[in-house]
C-alpha cells in the first residue's frame, strides 16, 4: 500500500470522522455529531463492530497504511475497553510517523 504523504492531527481527525459518518450513511443511519470524548462502538446508535471494519478499511485507503485490527478497541491491563474519538485520532498519528 503506497504511504500517502504526512497529515496533520486534525486532517487525520477529518477522516476518521469522513470515514464514520461515510459507513453510517451507508447503513441508512443518523449522522450524529462526534466528540472527542465520546467512544464511537458505545455512544453512536447502530455503530457495531462491522462499522469498526468499514472504517479501518476506508481509514487504511485514506492515510495510505496497514492499520490495527481493532481500532475501537484497546486492551489494557488485558481487558479490552472501547477507546475515545480522541484516543483513536492519537493511535492513528502514530501509526502514520
Amino acid at each position: 500500500m503506497p504511504k500517502i504523504a504526512i497529515k496533520t492531527r486534525e486532517q487525520i481527525a477529518a477522516d476518521l470522522t469522513a470515514a464514520i459518518e461515510s459507513c453510517l450513511m451507508a447503513s441508512g443511519r443518523t449522522i450524529p455529531a462526534i466528540r472527542g470524548e465520546q467512544c464511537p462502538l458505545t455512544a453512536i446508535e447502530g455503530f457495531d463492530s462491522l462499522c469498526g471494519i468499514e472504517v479501518t478499511v476506508d481509514l487504511q485507503t485514506r492515510l495510505g497504511i496497514q492499520l490495527e485490527d481493532n481500532l475501537f478497541v484497546a486492551a489494557e491491563t488485558g481487558r479490552p475497553k472501547a477507546r475515545t474519538f480522541n484516543e483513536i485520532v492519537e493511535s492513528l498519528v502514530n501509526a502514520t510517523k
